[in-house]
């Protein structure tokens, strides 16, 4: 299966104003992806301007986005997780969590051209959307929170890991005890050195 760049975005066609603002964001989050001149400053206002509508409105755009986009279309469907974690919206839980519930395809690559990979693909993308409701949860989004103690046991390895060192850096401030939650086989995922959290892609 081919990857797709550059969709029209013709989920955000009919949304007037907050659709162009979408465009622009989507337009944007590309830019900084592929480490455009400026692109973090043009990126910036338009989620500046994102800000500006209601969040609820915000979200049901971008959630038919991610509903809506060809599996094939990589990396606009990750700029549509994308996008939704820079914005920091507590509407936009369940949206993450479509994102990790939907099955990740088989790969869809020929063997010769590998070192690129569908389900590599697939995985940023989920991992992503980890990273959005981590942030929700820094800001004290219980349902958040409760998402990501949910995936701490996904049958999905990558999922898992993500979850169990996103509330394992959270710690106190997510009032969550981790350790209890995670598989005994699972424990050393605990001891890693803790990672950053909480810069988006144009910071």
């Amino acid at each position: 299966m081919a990857m797709e760049y550059g969709q029209q975005w013709s989920f955000a066609a009919e949304s007037g104003g907050l659709g162009a603002a979408v465009r622009d964001a989507m337009r944007a989050v590309g830019a900084v992806s592929d480490t455009a001149e400026y692109a973090a400053e043009g990126y910036q206002r338009a989620l500046d301007t994102l800000h500006g509508y209601p969040d609820e409105a915000v979200t049901e755009v971008l959630r038919r986005g991610w509903e809506t986009l060809p599996e094939c279309a990589y990396p606009d469907r990750w700029g549509v997780v994308q996008v939704l974690t820079d914005l920091r919206l507590s509407t936009a839980t369940d949206v993450f969590e479509a994102v990790l519930t939907t099955p990740i395809p088989p790969e869809r690559t020929a063997e010769f051209a590998h070192p690129y990979s569908t389900v590599g693909e697939e995985i940023t993308i989920r991992t992503t959307a980890v990273e959005g409701l981590t942030r929700l949860a820094a800001q004290d989004d219980p349902g958040a929170v409760e998402l990501l103690i949910r995936h701490v046991t996904d049958t999905d390895r990558s999922i898992q890991v993500a979850c169990v060192m996103a509330l394992r850096d959270l710690g106190e401030d997510a009032g969550v005890d981790v350790s209890p939650l995670v598989p005994e086989e699972d424990q050393d995922l605990l001891r890693f050195r803790p990672s950053a959290h909480g810069k988006g892609v144009g910071e």
